[in-house]
């Protein structure tokens, strides 16, 4: 495959690990007599809210406050434990910087926050090889709509899109909408059932399949 630009979906993709928690949260809530699967609903629907920049972090913390009757302080340690699992595995990280330094143009498109991205690439020193990182809170939009899409790729001429790979573990959120852009479309295949991702069903095949990210280092 012809490719100068290469961008990575961030959850369960260049973030593909995520430390369980659940019995730490558990333990916080302990004293309101919750348990974390009693909260995650309303906690994810606030988060995607978050990631469509309709609602602050802080302001999260206030209505989940009044909602559960939980303290603002012991959700806000709720949040920083699921901030701190996330982890950046050092196969991932290698193959970043072998594309870095074979010269390609590497960049994010994550349906997140801002505060969320910005955290985990200063943590693990990787900013520096993103030229671009676009993240939905930003846009008010998420993937799939190209507003994202055409937002992560301003700097590239509309006739070299076909040079562009795009790799997520997400067929219908991320790969559909991106791939009628011309864009190569890279599927980090994961067998991932939890409260957070659920197995995709195949409505569409990608350009290529990967089990590991370091396939890519074979495929561009």
């Amino acid at each position: 495959m012809k490719c100068k630009y290469i961008f990575f979906d961030w959850g369960y993709t260049l973030i593909n690990r995520f430390e369980n928690v659940d019995d730490k949260i558990n333990k916080i809530l302990e004293k309101y007599n919750l348990q974390w699967d009693d909260i995650f609903r309303k906690w994810k629907n606030y988060q995607i809210l978050n990631s469509l920049g309709k609602i602050t972090e802080r302001e999260i913390y206030e209505d989940l406050s009044v909602i559960l009757n939980i303290s603002k302080q012991d959700l806000e340690k709720i949040d920083m434990l699921l901030l701190e699992s996330h982890i950046l595995d050092e196969e991932t990280k290698n193959t970043i910087i072998k594309l870095y330094e074979k010269g390609y143009y590497l960049g994010i498109i994550s349906n997140n926050s801002i505060r969320n991205v910005e955290y985990i690439i200063e943590r693990e020193n990787i900013k520096k090889y993103f030229k671009k990182v676009i993240i939905s809170e930003e846009v008010k939009e998420r993937k799939p709509n190209l507003k994202v899409y055409m937002k992560a790729f301003e700097d590239i001429p509309k006739q070299e899109y076909n040079k562009i790979a795009f790799v997520s573990d997400e067929l219908l959120e991320d790969l559909l909408g991106v791939k009628v852009l011309g864009v190569k479309t890279i599927w980090y295949k994961q067998e991932i059932n939890n409260k957070w991702k659920k197995k995709e069903e195949i409505l569409i095949e990608p350009d290529y399949k990967i089990k590991s990210i370091k396939e890519i280092l074979d495929i561009v």
